[in-house]
Order: structure tokens, then sequence, then C-alpha cells
């Protein structure tokens, strides 16, 4: 699958941003502009996301075979791998199966292993198929504005910051009308694969990469305990730990999150 990307800066070294779940790479625009001045920075849409294409499959196995049909189309040999909760478990599979192309491997606020539990979710997220059944209901179509889509979900999501996230994922067509760009159905066909992805498999054998999992104080994602699954398969990492930051650790505390990025590279 040829996925959408976007590019930013030059540099010697490459770094690849992979999104998570609902995400798009527009929402790493911010965080990849602090980047620039030293790096090569692309910015994926990962399947049945953003501008990318969609189709009926949403596998972690999949994902991994997207990002390195693109590193190979653009000649990219070795990258530092960012990716932020799903996008996370997609460059971990990657660097299990290519680990002779990654760099350095940064996970945001995601451990391997399976979050089907409903005691490992994000208060925010704490049903999935809610959420996407919530948007589908509700077709943009027929309405005229972003503010009056926002109205729409006002009720499903009273959270203003979860909605101004989720309708990062509408489109305007050329008729002036609203659309959604995100595959619903494969998401919901597939999301126990989503949720997990890690339990059925075993730590590959050879040297993984150089490894640093950052997660968020408030967010429940990385437990103290997920140390052990996490050097299960990449022993040696790092965990690191962004004060008063929830899920989204990029975005709630750009500042610190870049600092920890940057130190760890120039480590």
């Amino acid at each position: 699958m040829e996925l959408f990307f976007r590019e930013k800066g030059q540099g010697d070294k490459t770094i690849i941003i992979v999104h998570g779940l609902y995400g798009s790479s527009d929402n790493w625009i911010s965080v990849a502009g602090e980047f620039e001045d030293q790096y090569r920075v692309i910015l994926i849409d990962q399947r049945n996301h953003g501008r990318s294409p969609h189709n009926d499959v949403h596998t972690y196995e999949a994902m991994a075979e997207d990002l390195h049909s693109l590193m190979e189309k653009l000649s990219i040999h070795k990258a530092i791998l960012i990716g932020h909760s799903m996008g996370g478990k997609t460059i971990m599979r990657f660097s299990m199966k290519y680990p002779e192309m990654v760099e350095k491997m940064i996970v945001v606020d995601i451990a391997p292993k399976s979050y089907r539990s409903f005691a490992n979710y994000a208060e925010i997220t704490t049903n999935h198929k809610k959420i996407i059944d919530e948007l589908m209901a509700v077709d943009p179509s027929k309405f005229k504005s972003r503010n009056e889509i926002d109205q729409a979900l006002k009720d499903a999501f009273p959270e203003k910051r979860l909605r101004a996230f989720l309708m990062k994922n509408l489109k305007r067509k050329n008729n002036g009308r609203y659309s959604w760009q995100i595959n619903f159905e494969a998401l919901k066909n597939n999301m126990g694969e989503i949720m997990d992805g890690f339990s059925e498999l075993n730590r590959p054998d050879g040297k993984m990469p150089e490894s640093i999992f950052i997660r968020g104080e408030k967010s429940p994602y990385i437990q103290d305990d997920d140390t052990l699954v996490i050097n299960k398969f990449f022993p040696g990492s790092q965990v690191v730990t962004i004060p008063e930051a929830g899920h989204w650790v990029h975005a709630e505390k750009q500042n610190i999150f870049v600092k920890t990025v940057n130190y760890f590279l120039d480590s």
C-alpha cells in the first residue's frame, strides 16, 4: 500500500513519525517542526487514516509492511522511528522484523501488550466501539459547517479537546460538503487486533534497536510493571515519565517531550 506522507526539513538522518488511532500526520506537524532543522522528518498517514488508502485489513503486520514499503520507495535504509499509541505498536512490530533499518526507536505511551482489558484503557477511550458508532451516526454531509458538526457530537463527546481531535478526520469536498476520511468499518472489524497485536508473539532473535518508552504521568497505558514486557521484546529500554501529561504526551507537554527525545537521540 502506498501511504500518504508529509516531509519536512533536511538532514543526514531521517525521523519517521507514526500517529495513533483516529490520528493522522496532521497531528504531528508542530512536533515535526521542532526537529526539521537537524533531521529529515517524514510524517505518515497509516492505512485507513488521513489521506492514505482504505483496506479491510488493519493489522500491525500489515502496517509494518506499509512502513517498510514507504522506506524502500524513499530509499531510506535506516531511520529513527517515533510512534504514538497504535503507531507505537506499528514501529515495534517493524523493529522486530527489520531491526537493521531502525537507528533508534521512540515509543509514546503504549506497551507491547494487550489492551483488551477494560482496566488498561485510558479514561477517554474506554469503549472504542462506542466512539466509532457515535461518529458513524453523524453524517457530516448534512451539516453546513464544522461548528454544526461539533454541536452534533457534543452529547457523545462532551470533552472539547477530544471532539477537536476526532474532527480532524473531517474533510471538505469540492462541493463544500463534509465527509469522514477514516475507515470506521475496518477499524471496528479489526479492533481486537488493534488493542492487542502482541500476545501471541515471542521475542525475535537478534539485537533490537536502542529504545525509549515515553509515558504520560496521568495516563494508564504504561504501568510500572510493564517494564517486564517491554524488556522482554526490547532489552535495555528506558521508560521515561512526563509529569502532568496524559495519553497525548506530545501534544500536552510538547516542550518536555521534544527535550526528552533530543536527549535520547544525542546520547
